[in-house]
């Protein structure tokens, strides 16, 4: 009876990984200080989407890390390479060259369960790894390994940790695997309406979207703390990506984020659904200027 008041669960057999975004000098130089930490929040928010969908519990998504658990060992080891391909994808965002690094750790053992906490050595133990991790290299603990099918198994090579993870014991370095060659993200329509109903519209990725108090704008909104030409939407490299031309700036909200991101004549990237506030923050009773979403076409589901 006490153990189930304090909301104590046995301890079970999972397998944590812990992925950690490597240098991220480049990404600072290229972008600057804000603009880069806001990368990285979406960045992570991105890669944490995935790994739920891959199966995984998400832990804890901070800063430039991640701590996911997941039930088998070759489900964590294949969402390691999706995890990979969905960060070079997203980078292309910054530029066709330009990725970031992801060093993942792979832990297998008992994780002691005090929802919506998690504890145990195997959580630490994916971390060490993970930070003894160069590049993209992925490195396994004994428990990983035992558990994995002979075929990938059989792919692993012993790796020689630094002196400070001796403690880990055995450690296993597994190349990082393509999930598959180049692809090229299908067109995704953007959908923009107001939240009263009168503005209602969707748009292909074929030319630019301008918002504005412009009457030549696509979507016009007449108000004096929005610019003659605010913000414009463009598609770029499988996305849409909002750049804000205004004076007085421009707030997006993410369904999935805690805290808008304030555009002074920089650029974000609009993900899903969510929200744009338009020359002024939003508050508690405003509503926004417009609801976004991004989906595919109409008739992508009667395709094929």
């Amino acid at each position: 009876m006490l153990r189930r008041w304090l909301g104590l669960r046995s301890a079970t057999q999972l397998v944590a990984l812990h992925a950690t975004l490597g240098s991220t000098q480049p990404l600072f130089l290229s972008l600057g200080e804000v603009r880069a930490r806001q990368f990285l929040e979406l960045t992570v928010n991105r890669l944490a989407h995935r790994a739920a969908a891959l199966s995984g519990l998400v832990v804890r998504s901070e800063g430039s890390s991640l701590l996911v658990l997941f039930d088998q060992a070759e489900q964590a080891l294949r969402a390691s390479w999706a995890l990979r391909e969905e960060l070079r994808s997203w980078c292309l965002n910054v530029d066709a060259q330009f990725e970031l690094p992801m060093e993942i750790g792979l832990s297998s053992g008992a994780v002691l369960c005090r929802p919506p906490t998690y504890q145990g050595e195997t959580l630490l133990r994916a971390s060490v790894l993970a930070a003894a991790a160069q590049g993209d290299e992925t490195l396994l603990d004994h428990g990983v390994v035992d558990a994995l099918p002979a075929e990938l198994a059989a792919r692993a090579r012993p790796a020689l940790p630094a002196p400070a993870f001796a403690h880990v014991g055995h450690v296993w370095s597994l190349e990082g695997e393509r999930v598959g060659g180049p692809k090229v993200a299908d067109p995704l329509w953007v959908n923009l309406r107001s939240p009263d109903g009168r503005i209602h519209l969707s748009f292909t990725p074929e030319r630019p979207i301008r918002i504005g108090r412009d009457a030549r704008s696509d979507i016009v909104i007449d108000s004096p703390q929005i610019s003659r030409q605010h913000a414009v939407i463009v598609w770029r490299n499988g996305c849409y990506m909002l750049a804000d031309t205004s004076r007085n700036g421009t707030w997006v909200r993410h369904q999935a984020a805690p805290q808008p991101v304030h555009l002074q004549r920089g650029v974000c990237m609009l993900d899903r659904s969510g929200s744009l506030s338009l020359g002024r923050g939003p508050r508690s009773g405003r509503a926004p200027d417009l609801l976004f979403s991004v989906t595919a076409p109409p008739d992508a589901g009667a395709a094929g």
